[in-house]
Formats: structure tokens, sequence, C-alpha cells
């Protein structure tokens, strides 16, 4: 079984339990998905930051359209397995969605992480100044708890 892992912005870093899910040498690629960077209001300033981490990363990047992209570099690296961080992002859901559409054969798994913070109970999501006053002291604390 040959692996492919799609690194997006919502994971930017190697120690993402992504990479233990792969065999040694798998490809990591990070598509830079100028549509969608827009669509989500990813700001010039995010856009760097997201470019600077991507330099310290050994990775493929390509820039273009995601759920065309990935399909022919799964097929190029002869892959059948996606391996992906899990994300909340509806953007990057519907990608995965037409990407299983595109390539019935590949396998698409998401790679659930660690928790940042861990709270004693729900938080108040409703504004994110009310969730970041209860989570900061323990986001702040080594190894955010």
């Amino acid at each position: 079984m040959a692996d492919l892992i799609w690194l997006h912005e919502g994971a930017l870093r190697r120690t993402h339990p992504v990479f233990a899910m792969a065999a040694p040498g798998t490809p990591a690629i990070f598509v830079w998905d100028r549509a969608r960077l827009a669509a989500g209001h990813v700001g010039v300033r995010r856009q760097l930051f997201i470019a600077e981490t991507l330099a310290e990363l050994e990775l493929e990047i390509h820039d273009g359209d995601a759920t065309v992209l990935l399909p022919q570099l799964a097929v190029a690296h002869g892959a059948d397995r996606l391996l992906v961080p899990a994300s909340p992002d509806p953007a990057i859901i519907g990608q995965l969605v037409m990407i299983r559409q595109a390539v019935p054969a590949l396998t698409v798994e998401q790679v659930a992480d660690t928790a940042f913070v861990t709270l004693s109970q729900e938080p108040d999501l409703a504004r994110f100044f009310r969730y970041w006053n209860k989570a900061r002291k323990a986001a702040l604390r080594p190894h955010g708890v």
C-alpha cells in the first residue's frame, strides 16, 4: 500500500500524527489553493506565516485547486491511500468528498490530532473571546495542560 500525505494549513508541523501513520519516506504534499484561501478570507499576514512555515518543512508544494491536483498526484505517486490531518473546516471536508469522487479507489483517511486545550466543560462558542477567556490559562501552560 502506497501512501500520500496532504498537509493543509490547519496542520503545518512535522510532529502531526499523520506522519506516524505513514511509512517512512511517504511524500507529503501541500497545495497552495488560492481560491480556497481567498474564500476563507485568509489575509496576507496569515499567508506569509503559511509560506514561512512551509519553507521549514520537507514537502512538495503545488499551486492550484486541491480537488484537481490531489487525484492527479495520487495517481502519479502510485498512492492508494491519502492521509489528511483531520479538520473541522467545511472547505477541506468538501474537498475530501470531491477527491473521493474523483478517485473512488483511493482510500482517504483523516488523522486526528491531540486537542490544543482540554476544558472541564463545554465552551460557549457564540463569541471567541468568551471561549478564549476560559481556554487561555490552560493553553498558555507548557504542553497545554
